[in-house]
């Protein structure tokens, strides 16, 4: 690093101009607090960038609020609803990048459509045409990258900043995306990489962060009372409980029932790691088991015609027992004699 904090000597390469002022990295380097390890170039969307690795000597910083723990209930409408232990509740608006920039990238792809491209086939070459469009249309897809980066970073780092206890969801973002309808915009939100900012940056700051199972109704889950809806579909985005009648909209009744959870955890911060009497709360049907995958394939039998077996789960639907075919048969046989 050059004494000015705007050149990098790089080993084969030579002395190359900084885009940015690295001048606090060299006063780290000269008061004895870092020392530069190695280094690495990339190009990465366009442009140069150089990684370096140091060893530095960190000191923890006291957030700001260290008491407090707050809820993150993420979502598509609202990116992040937050509910904190004092009850103030708060949102982040989801600004959509991709969403924006959905017309100059249908005139981009237009444009792209019109020029010869590589074909793997026959071996043929993409023309220069092909390639300056390309480049423009990678050029958008770059920008709403970069932007969308930068969001998440100044969310995540003032949240960790902030409070000394986060809950957040384990979200199965990959089954999520299956979704045709809502696959863009949750690839656009990208809560995978909230979940990861938030792991590392609590770390650096000294807090805890919590996860909460996969399988833990938090939207179904009255804040007030406790009671837990056996279904609530997505298209109902105010939550009504017919216990107690609270009336509240969905992401803040599961923000709030996020950070509620903090103060039942153990500590450790693994998700699903609770205390005995949350284990021991009761559940409605299906809330702690994993959703079935794929349908079980119905054997043949000689219960029905047909050969047709009823679901295991048509009674559990009623409350009702499933009827056990072999003994209402023996049953017939001893007082009728058997069938002819």
């Amino acid at each position: 690093m050059e004494p000015d904090g705007r050149h990098i000597t790089l080993p084969r390469i030579g002395t190359v101009r900084l885009h940015e002022d690295a001048s606090p990295l060299r006063a780290l380097a000269d008061a004895g607090n870092m020392r530069i390890l190695s280094a690495t170039a990339r190009l990465n969307r366009g442009r140069w960038f150089v990684s370096l690795q140091v060893e530095e000597k960190h000191e923890l910083v006291k957030v700001a609020r260290p008491d407090t723990a707050v809820g993150i209930d993420l979502g598509i409408k609202t990116l992040a609803v937050l509910a904190d232990s004092d009850g103030v509740l708060g949102a982040e608006p989801n600004p959509r990048h991709l969403d924006r920039a959905q017309k100059q990238l249908r005139r981009a792809s237009r444009v792209v459509s019109r020029r010869r491209g590589p074909d793997r086939r026959t071996g043929q070459q993409a023309s220069r045409r092909w390639e300056k469009a390309n480049q423009a249309r990678n050029k958008i897809h770059h920008r709403v990258a970069n932007l969308r980066e930068d969001t998440l970073h100044q969310m995540t780092t003032r949240l960790a900043c902030e409070y000394g206890t986060i809950v957040i969801e384990d979200l199965g973002v990959a089954g999520m995306g299956r979704n045709r309808r809502l696959s863009r915009r949750i690839a656009d939100a990208a809560f995978g990489e909230i979940r990861r900012q938030l792991t590392y940056k609590t770390r650096r700051h000294g807090t805890r962060l919590i996860v909460a199972d996969r399988w833990y109704p938090s939207s179904k889950t009255c804040s007030r009372c406790g009671a837990v809806k056996t279904k609530l579909p997505l298209s109902m985005r105010i939550f009504e409980c017919d216990n107690c009648g609270l009336v509240l909209d969905r992401d803040a009744n599961a923000g709030h029932n996020l950070v509620a959870l903090a103060a039942r955890t153990t500590g450790t911060g693994v998700a699903g790691d609770l205390d005995n009497a949350v284990e021991a709360e009761s559940k409605p049907r299906g809330a702690d088991r994993k959703t079935r995958v794929t349908r079980p394939r119905r054997k043949a039998g000689t219960g029905r015609a047909g050969g047709a077996i009823p679901s295991p789960r048509a009674g559990k639907e009623t409350g009702d027992r499933q009827q056990d075919t072999g003994a209402q048969t023996r049953a017939l046989m001893t007082r009728y004699g058997p069938f002819r």
